[in-house]
Order: C-alpha cells, then sequence, then structure tokens
C-alpha cells in the first residue's frame, strides 16, 4: 500500500503564522509613519494653495485678501467695497487630514489689491505650521507675497 503525504502539518502552519506576525509587526510602524507623512503633505499643500488663492484674488478683484486660520481651519476672505467681508473658501484640515495648525507672527495672512503681503511687514515672515503625530511642515510666505514649501524653516 502507498502512503499518501499531502498536506501540512501542524508545526509547519504555526511556523508560517508567526513568520507572518513577525513580518507585520517590523512593517506596521512605518506603515503608520507613511500616512503621517501623506497627511502632513496634503494638508501643506492645502496650505499653500489656499495662500496662493488669496494672493490671486487680491490681483483680480482689486481688493483685499485674507488667509485665516482658525484653530484647525483655513479660510479665505475678501474685503467688499463696502467694508464687509466675503467667505470665498474654507476647509477643516483637523477634520480632513488630522492634522494641527499653528500660525506665527499671527492668524492672518493679508495681501493689498496689489498682492502684495501685508501682515509681516516688519521683518516677520508669516508662517503656518503643520503636524501630525511628530511629523512636522509648514508653509512661509516671503518676499513681497511668494509662497515657499521648500525653504521654509520650522520654527518652535
Amino acid at each position: 500500500m502507498k502512503r499518501s503525504d499531502a498536506g501540512v502539518t501542524l508545526v509547519e502552519m504555526v511556523i508560517v503564522f508567526a513568520l507572518i506576525g513577525i513580518i507585520t509587526a517590523i512593517s506596521l510602524p512605518k506603515l503608520a509613519n507613511s500616512t503621517d507623512v501623506l497627511a502632513v503633505r496634503s494638508a501643506r499643500q492645502e496650505v499653500a494653495s489656499y495662500i496662493s488663492q488669496a494672493r490671486a484674488v487680491s490681483i483680480q478683484t482689486g481688493r483685499i485678501a485674507r488667509f485665516i486660520r482658525n484653530g484647525n481651519i483655513i479660510q479665505l476672505r475678501v474685503t467688499n467695497t463696502n467694508g464687509t467681508s466675503t467667505l470665498i473658501g474654507s476647509q477643516n484640515l483637523g477634520a480632513g487630514n488630522g492634522v494641527t495648525l499653528a500660525a506665527s507672527p499671527g492668524d492672518t495672512i493679508t495681501f493689498d489689491p496689489r498682492g502684495v503681503l501685508l501682515s509681516g511687514a516688519f521683518g516677520t515672515t508669516p508662517k503656518i505650521r503643520i503636524s501630525r503625530n511628530g511629523v512636522r511642515d509648514s508653509v512661509c510666505v516671503v518676499g513681497w507675497g511668494k509662497i515657499s514649501i521648500s525653504q521654509c524653516q520650522l520654527a518652535q
């Protein structure tokens, strides 16, 4: 009689599951960190886009435009001729990306009708800091209104 040895033993299955568990345990922290990096990068692009849009709107409309950070919410507002302001856009980056925003020197970046930076005019560079689980990045407005995401130094 011929004996068939088809199949796997319990010991072989335990070894395979142990190897899968070890590989998963090694890769999970790296995967979690990469999602934090992607969330911060996405939020950085949103912030830079809103600031760029504020500058563009100020030039196009000939009115004062403001980028406003209120907690983890960013807004774009334009001042009307009668002194009131109109909300152009708003986004909650805390809810959407799970990031925390901080600003210095203030929470508002203002552009005049020519697109020139009004806030931070005396040697201070407006900076929006974005962070999530230890991953940090920032967006700065340098010069007279240029947005910088690559040359911005992180400040405490």
